[in-house]
């Protein structure tokens, strides 16, 4: 076979090579890539459902918990979930995305690692990613696992290589027929240098470029190689931007999912775990600084009777008018939450036993004159309130928060409607 033969194998074979390398390390990373991030979005949705699915437990709501595995369905079926599941230390199912798989138990070697796990774990069998995270709300209530489908990540891996084939089979025969019409002997040379710089675009320098070259044909092979080149490079500019973008998204809903896991759906306010967390971290800096910290207690007065008499929608309703006449007269410092059912609970940083106990007393008598104005409970709404103050009535967030409750259990013995300060014993 002539010099010319030669050329027009084996340059066009170096160009697609180089492509089919560049394009098969690129699709198995990005595949790699986007794997993760998929089921780093999937893991961290699952983490922020299981806060609630923890709560629907622990109160043994199986209602609650049937529609939150309902709604959660229904929104992750876009990123192709399969399958929903909440499982007890046994593998027995407590609510199913299919009503049909209840109370059954479920033995398979990915569910039992997942139950035995203190952490997530994930793992990929054929087109489907298994996900499984504890459900935890001061202990382990639970275990969620999820089936996600990974067919549409793979059909459009698939379509990206068949795309970067069948633009390598054309490159291959565009050049090996500009060689066999054009080449000789005389640019040999030239052909070297293209040859070499094609080789360093394959090692990933894409902002190398062919240099120009004699004659018309080598002129025109060097400028289509470039403008690969440019295109490649574009794309690639593409790809690291499009990478960024969805790194600055996955930050902003972790950031909503954040603020959702420490959130009471129901009247805005913080919920039973970020409470904790304040609270105790509000006691290591009253301890730091020598500094008082008071901690109220409210429980609505007869509130079932409300549920019972006009329905649970007005019991919401209620639920959510307190949370606003509750928070209106409270400090930016001041942190209050929903702390379960009809309780709520306040953290008056900076705050003496006396003047704890003026604040319990104002939001009594605020809930007894403007949640009571405008709107028709079936009766009339009052709050018993329980105060207790660091390092009074305990030095400790589990005493403090203890001596609260105990002085809101003596409101609700003595009559309800009144705010009573703890007693040390």
């Amino acid at each position: 076979m002539g010099i010319r033969g030669q050329l027009v194998l084996l340059v066009p074979g170096v160009v697609a090579i180089a492509l089919a390398v560049v394009a098969g390390v690129a699709v198995r990373q990005s595949n790699r890539d986007t794997l993760e991030e998929f089921k780093e979005l999937n893991l961290t949705a699952l983490e922020a459902l299981s806060v609630t699915i923890a709560t629907s437990v622990a109160q043994n709501d199986m209602a609650g918990l049937d529609t939150v595995v309902a709604h959660a369905t229904e929104r992750l079926k876009g990123r192709g979930l399969v399958e929903l599941a909440v499982l007890d230390d046994d593998g027995r199912v407590l609510a199913h995305s299919n009503p049909e798989r209840f109370n059954r138990v479920l033995q398979d070697p990915f569910t039992q690692q997942a139950i035995q796990m203190d952490g997530a774990v994930w793992a990929k069998e054929g087109s489907v990613l298994r996900l499984g995270t504890p459900a935890t709300s001061g202990i382990r209530w639970a275990t969620v696992t999820a089936r996600f489908s990974l067919a549409q990540m793979e059909s459009v891996v698939d379509e990206v290589l068949r795309r970067w084939a069948m633009g390598t089979v054309g490159l291959f025969l565009f050049i090996a027929g500009a060689l066999f019409f054009g080449l000789n002997r005389v640019v040999i040379r030239p052909v070297a240098v293209l040859e070499r710089t094609v080789q360093r675009m394959g090692e990933g320098h894409l902002t190398a470029r062919v240099p120009p070259l004699p004659g018309r044909e080598m002129r025109e092979l060097s400028e289509i190689v470039n403008r690969m080149a440019s295109a490649l490079q574009a794309e690639r500019e593409n790809l690291e931007h499009t990478v960024a973008d969805r790194t600055r998204e996955l930050s902003e809903a972790n950031a909503r999912l954040e603020r959702l896991a420490v959130t009471d759906g129901l009247t805005g306010l913080f919920n039973h775990r970020r409470f904790q967390e304040a609270l105790h971290s509000e006691l290591l800096r009253c301890q730091r600084h020598k500094r008082p910290l008071g901690v109220l207690m409210f429980d609505v007065d007869f509130f079932k009777k409300v549920n019972d008499t006009m329905g649970h929608p007005v019991g919401d309703e209620l639920l959510r008018r307190l949370a606003e006449v509750l928070s209106k007269d409270l400090r930016q410092t001041d942190l209050i939450a929903r702390y379960g059912g009809e309780e709520f609970a306040v953290l008056l940083p900076e705050t003496t036993k006396s003047e704890a106990l003026q604040v319990a007393e104002r939001m009594r008598e605020a809930v007894e004159q403007r949640v009571n104005e405008a709107t028709t409970w079936g009766q009339a709404i009052t709050v018993s309130v329980g105060v207790a103050t660091f390092p009074e009535d305990g030095e400790t967030a589990e005493v403090v928060l203890e001596a609260a409750d105990q002085a809101l259990y003596v409101a609700k013995r003595q009559g309800r409607n009144r705010v009573i300060g703890a007693r040390r014993a």
